[in-house]
């Protein structure tokens, strides 16, 4: 037992590890998410995403994710690009953070008229 015992613990905090990892990655493209529904709407612009991306990941992140990040470069006039980066929690010694980042893009709503592109 006092063999095993060190690898089940080890296996348990990788196990844990890789939990909080995707856990972290969820928040942030759920976030990403958010800010390109609420920066794609006719009338908003890609600053209105990109605050609304920082609120919904200082509301689910904020103790799972550091050094966050919210970023709209790469958007067009007909594209709106929401990227963020940020660092997950480590629960391994020596490993100070673990680098997430998400990015999700969609089209702007924009009027057209019938045959225009």
């Amino acid at each position: 037992m006092a063999v095993i015992y060190p690898f089940v613990i080890i296996l348990i905090v990788l196990l844990l590890q890789g939990i909080l990892w995707a856990y972290a990655r969820n928040a942030a493209y759920s976030s990403a998410r958010a800010g390109v529904a609420a920066g794609r709407l006719y009338g908003a612009t890609p600053s209105e995403g990109a605050a609304k991306a920082k609120r919904v990941l200082d509301e689910i992140g904020s103790s799972l994710l550091t050094n966050r990040s919210v970023s709209t470069d790469g958007s067009t006039p007909q594209r709106l690009r929401v990227r963020i980066e940020a660092t997950a929690l480590s629960m391994i010694p020596g490993i100070s953070g673990i680098h997430v980042e998400a990015t999700v893009s969609g089209p702007i709503e924009r009027w057209t008229t019938a045959g225009a592109p």
